[in-house]
């Protein structure tokens, strides 16, 4: 079934703060629309990305894993990642999936502070190294090593950037909806720009299923991202889920 468009008119009769949400709302259904016409088949799957939940032993601060860089945000920073890489990977970029996941579950882990920590990707990557080598590959693991520490610093201090630097960086941006500090103009990536209207509308949902909905901190992104069309469920999870 088609929706109908909203006539100028129609749009032009509401205030300017409802017809300034109508259109909001819109745009983010027609991304989500064409992000699912573009991936198709390649929407990741939910349970991709259980492998890289951050525990909350991981994070220095574990008095602060719900703050505004803890599990969620690193959750949030997960899901664009996937989904820019995949969008770029489709138009015949070459990139390192599993360095970006880390990185993605990773890069906020060690910060001491919420503000000017300068030293936190440094920090992250040297505890990567020492913690998760067990886990990841060791050409992955330099790999996300450099992405947390250069993820930090203004993009032309980065020796050698590989093109997963801009990717992981401009995952990590989108989700600075939460600090009302997007400015799409300053994303490096071209698909990049139609993750932008979705970034608002995870964020925002995804603090609707935790605080509202009483889903736990990661769990409660998920959710939000298989509502917003973003990842999909497969029918033997959802079989685990109804039978667990």
């Amino acid at each position: 079934m088609v929706e109908p468009k909203a006539s100028k008119n129609e749009t032009a009769s509401l205030p300017s703060s409802q017809s300034s949400c109508f259109s909001d709302a819109l745009e983010r259904r027609q991304a989500a629309r064409e992000l699912s016409r573009v991936l198709g088949s390649d929407l990741p799957p939910r349970s991709l990305f259980e492998r890289y939940r951050p525990p909350e032993h991981w994070f220095f601060r574990r008095d602060d894993i719900g703050g505004i860089h803890g599990i969620d945000h690193e959750a949030r920073v997960l899901i664009w990642q996937e989904l820019l890489a995949r969008l770029l990977i489709k138009d015949g970029m070459l990139l390192d999936q599993e360095a970006l996941r880390w990185a993605a579950a990773t890069h906020d882990t060690q910060r001491h502070a919420d503000g000017a920590d300068i030293e936190h990707g440094e920090r992250a990557a040297a505890w990567v190294k020492h913690r998760l080598s067990h886990l990841i590959p060791a050409g992955t693991l330099s790999l996300v090593a450099y992405l947390n520490t250069w993820h930090v610093p203004p993009d032309q201090f980065a020796p050698s950037p590989p093109p997963e630097l801009a990717v992981f960086k401009d995952a990590d941006s989108l989700d600075r909806v939460r600090l009302y500090d997007l400015d799409p103009a300053y994303l490096r990536c071209a698909p990049s720009q139609l993750l932008t209207p979705l970034a608002q509308a995870l964020f925002e949902k995804s603090e609707e299923k935790r605080d509202q909905e009483g889903y736990p901190i990661f769990d409660c992104v998920l959710a939000a991202a298989v509502d917003l069309g973003l990842i999909i469920v497969r029918e033997a999870e959802e079989m685990g889920t109804s039978t667990g």
